[in-house]
């Protein structure tokens, strides 16, 4: 590999003994990105339990990660945090795109907080260049930049969405949902469908001020 390479990883994480787990590597040239052809010749679903072995070549080179996964747990019912009970709001949730509750995921949950754990061993700071997304929401509200996805699986569609949300954030493009049990990062505002800023921009108006209260966005910032 060439030292000025820059790769961005996104992952969607599935169970650790199941085949239910894809990588994508997005690689930057001349300020664009394109799937990174070593990897995606070979990109195919793999062992949860595969994730940090397969992406150890790469990592030296990497400049942010996003997983598509619980990276914390909140308190209480479902251990849902923040955030995620906001996008469980009625406009995200009939549209099926709201971040899956923990509660219904435990064995991915248990395992992200490993993969979590080892990436941080490997140099990665949780919310800088190690941080979380959700595919299925990015997917609804995201103005693709590449308009063909040829991906063999919904997982590896998952896990390109996600590498998309790390390039973003590479270049400060992406915005946060969350608080301290923690924070959701999804592209910046502009980038979104015209018709998702304005239902996003009618949710957070007509939220619950007091349920809310504590819950923290930059997403208006340009």
């Amino acid at each position: 590999m060439r030292n000025n390479q820059k790769f961005f990883i996104g992952i969607d994480l599935g169970i650790e003994n199941k085949k239910t787990s894809a990588i994508c590597i997005l690689e930057s040239k001349n300020g664009k990105i394109i799937p990174f052809r070593e990897w995606c010749q070979n990109c195919n679903d793999i062992f949860g339990r595969e994730v940090i072995k397969k992406l150890k070549p790469y990592l030296k080179h990497t400049k942010v990660i996003a997983i598509d996964s619980s990276l914390t747990r909140g308190k209480g019912k479902g251990k849902m945090r923040l955030f995620e009970k906001f996008f469980s709001m009625k406009t995200f949730r009939e549209s099926r795109i709201n971040p899956v509750p923990p509660i219904l995921i435990p064995a991915v949950c248990d395992f992200s907080f490993k993969i979590r754990e080892k990436l941080e061993k490997e140099g990665f700071v949780m919310d800088i260049n190690l941080i979380e997304t959700s595919s299925r929401l990015v997917e609804a509200v995201l103005e693709c930049p590449i308009k063909t996805i040829k991906c063999k699986s919904k997982n590896q569609k998952a896990a390109f969405f996600a590498a998309l949300v790390a390039f973003f954030h590479f270049n400060f493009q992406t915005r946060y949902f969350g608080y301290k049990d923690g924070f959701l990062f999804l592209p910046k505002y502009s980038l979104w469908k015209k018709i998702w800023r304005k239902k996003f921009y009618f949710a957070w108006k007509e939220r619950s001020r007091l349920r809310y209260r504590y819950l923290i966005t930059n997403i208006f910032e340009k």
